[in-house]
C-alpha cells in the first residue's frame, strides 16, 4: 500500500520460528545448496524486525521450483505459514488496477491522455492531470495515507467510500505541476479505481474478478479478506506483540491496496501478464517502462511496476505494505523468473531474499560480484562534501526519530506526520549503523525547485537508496528511503 518507505517493525525475537516448515513445503526443485542462501536471508530478515511469518516462492517459466513457509501465520493458534497461505498484497494491487485501466483503453472506453475529471468529476485538481499521469504517479496529488485521520479512524472503517478517501486530501495543493516529477501517492490509484467503476459500471473488485482473476485462473485473488476459515495470515506489529493487528479494510485501501492472494496466484499472474495472455506486448511494455521526465529526471516507476536491474538483468517489480503485511512481486523478464515474498509484518525487508533467490537460478559472474562490491565502496564523481555531510546528518536524525521539521519546506512539513517519522525511523534503525555513505548522483529539479542528491547507504542488514532534495534557500523539499538491491 505504501511506497518503499520503511514502516513499523516488530521488536520481538523469533527464535526457532524462523526454521522452515519443511514438511509443509510444496515440491522444491532447488538443491540444498541453492536453498541455503535463500533460507539464511529469510532468517536474518525475520530476526531484524521480529517478523512472525514469511512465505517465499520462486518460479521459472511459470513452474514453481521453490515454495516454503517460515514461522507462524497465526501466533495465538500456533499455525504455521504454508506455501499456499493467503496474505494481503497491499500495493501490488496497483499492478491489477493499472492493467484494468489499460483493458479499458483497449476497449476504447478510456483515453490515457484525457484529464481525470473527464471520468471522475470529484477528482481533486482533476482538470490538471491525465490518466497516464495518475498511472505514472506524476500528478503531485497528496497521499491520503498521510492524512492524520487515516490511521485514527479511516484505516479500519467499513463505511468509508472512495469519495471519502479523496476528501482527506481534497484541499491540499498539488506538490508540483503534473508530469514534471514523480511522487508516490496512493491517491492516484484511488482515482484510477474510480475511473474503472465509472466506465465499467461495476464495482472495482468485481471488475478485477471478472476481467482478470477468473480468466487467468487466479484462484485465491480476492478484493478484501478471504472467507472465514481460509488459510490466511494474521498480521503482527511491535505495538501489538503476539496479538494480531486489526487489518486495514478494503474500503480504506481500495484500488491502491485491497487485494489478497497466495504466492502461486502472483506467479501465475506474472506468467500470464508478461506472456501476453491478458494484454498485448505493446501494452505490457507501456505498463513496465518508466517515463522520461523533464530535465532528464530519472524515475524507476512505470505504471504499477518499477524497473531496475539486478546483476545486469532487468528486474520489474512492486512491493506492498499495509498494517501487518509486507510483500514483493519481482519478475525477471529476460529469464522468466518470478520471486514472490510475503511477510506478516509491515517493516519486513525482502530485498536480500529476492537477490538470493534469483542468484540461486542465475549465479552472478565474478565481474558482477566485483561491480557490486565496488558500488558499496566508492562514491560517484561530482560529490559536494558539504551536502553529503548535511544529508548524512539528516539520515541520522531519521534513524533516531529526532527529525527537526523546521528544516523542511511547507509542503514537506504538512506531509510528514509524527506517525510517518516513527514508521521510517523504526525501519532505518533496524538496519543498523551505516558502514558506508556513498554519493551516486544529483539531479536539478524542474522549475528551479532545487537539487536532489542521491546516495547509497550501506548497513549491516542491507543497502538503502536515499534521496535528499534541497531548495535554493536550503530547505529540504523532499526525502526518500528505499531498500536497494
Amino acid at each position: 500500500m505504501v511506497r518503499r518507505r520503511f514502516l513499523e517493525t516488530a521488536a520481538a525475537t523469533l527464535g526457532a520460528a524462523v526454521t522452515p516448515a519443511a514438511a509443509l513445503a510444496a515440491p522444491a526443485m532447488l538443491s540444498a545448496a541453492q536453498r541455503a542462501p535463500i533460507e539464511d536471508a529469510v532468517a536474518k530478515a525475520m530476526a531484524a524486525v521480529g517478523a512472525r511469518g514469511v512465505s517465499v516462492s520462486v518460479a521459472r517459466a511459470g513452474e514453481i521450483v521453490y515454495a516454503n513457509g517460515f514461522g507462524l501465520r497465526d501466533v495465538g493458534a500456533n499455525l504455521a505459514v504454508e506455501p499456499d497461505t493467503i496474505f494481503p498484497i497491499g500495493s501490488i494491487t496497483k499492478q491489477f488496477t493499472a492493467a484494468a485501466i489499460v483493458l479499458l483503453v483497449r476497449d476504447r472506453r478510456v483515453d490515457l491522455d484525457a484529464k481525470a475529471a473527464d471520468y471522475v468529476s470529484l477528482a481533486p485538481h482533476g482538470t490538471e492531470y491525465t490518466v497516464r499521469q495518475l498511472l505514472q504517479q506524476t500528478t503531485g496529488l497528496a497521499d491520503y495515507l498521510g492524512a492524520p485521520a487515516f490511521r485514527t479512524t479511516i484505516a479500519t472503517s467499513k463505511t468509508i467510500t472512495p469519495e471519502g478517501l479523496l476528501a482527506l486530501v481534497g484541499r491540499a495543493p498539488l506538490a508540483f505541476p503534473p508530469g514534471t516529477q514523480f511522487a508516490y501517492s496512493n491517491t492516484n490509484y484511488v482515482v484510477l479505481g474510480m475511473i474503472v467503476e465509472a466506465i465499467a459500471r461495476v464495482p472495482y473488485g468485481r471488475f478485477i474478478q471478472e476481467r482478470i482473476a477468473t480468466p487467468l485462473g487466479l484462484a485465491h485473488l480476492t478484493y478484501g479478506p478471504p472467507p472465514a476459515g481460509a488459510n490466511a495470515a494474521r498480521g503482527y506489529e511491535a505495538e501489538t506483540g503476539n496479538t494480531a493487528v486489526t487489518p486495514w479494510t478494503p474500503q480504506a485501501t481500495y484500488a491502491a491496496g485491497a487485494l489478497y492472494a497466495t504466492p502461486a496466484d502472483l506467479v501465475r499472474w506474472d506468467e500470464a501478464f508478461f506472456g501476453g495472455r491478458l494484454l498485448d506486448a505493446k501494452s505490457v511494455a507501456l505498463l513496465t517502462t518508466p517515463p522520461q521526465l523533464p530535465g532528464g529526471t530519472h524515475t524507476t516507476y512505470a505504471m504499477g511496476w518499477l524497473r531496475e536491474t539486478l546483476d545486469g538483468h532487468p528486474l520489474i517489480w512492486h512491493n506492498g505494505g499495509v498494517i501487518g503485511a509486507n510483500t514483493r512481486n519481482a519478475y525477471f523478464p529476460d529469464d522468466r523468473i518470478s520471486v514472490v515474498v510475503f511477510a506478516n509484518t509491515v517493516g519486513f525487508d525482502e530485498t536480500r531474499i529476492v537477490r538470493e533467490a534469483f542468484r540461486a537460478l542465475v549465479p552472478p559472474t565474478p565481474a558482477q560480484l566485483a561491480a557490486e562490491r565496488e558500488k558499496d565502496t566508492k562514491s560517484a564523481p561530482g560529490e559536494d562534501a558539504a551536502i553529503t555531510q548535511a544529508a548524512r546528518a539528516e539520515y541520522g536524525r531519521w534513524r533516531s526519530g529526532n527529525v527537526d521539521m523546521s528544516r523542511y519546506d511547507a509542503t514537506m512539513r504538512a506531509a510528514l506526520t509524527p506517525a510517518t517519522v516513527q514508521q521510517v525511523s523504526s525501519g532505518l534503525s533496524s538496519l543498523g549503523e551505516p558502514t558506508a555513505f556513498l554519493f551516486t548522483s544529483k539531479t536539478a529539479l524542474p522549475n528551479n525547485a532545487g537539487t536532489a542528491y542521491s546516495y547509497r547507504v550501506v548497513t549491516p542488514n542491507g543497502a538503502v537508496s536515499y534521496v535528499y532534495a534541497v531548495d535554493a534557500g536550503g530547505k529540504i523539499g523532499g526525502i526518500w528511503f528505499k531498500p536497494a538491491p
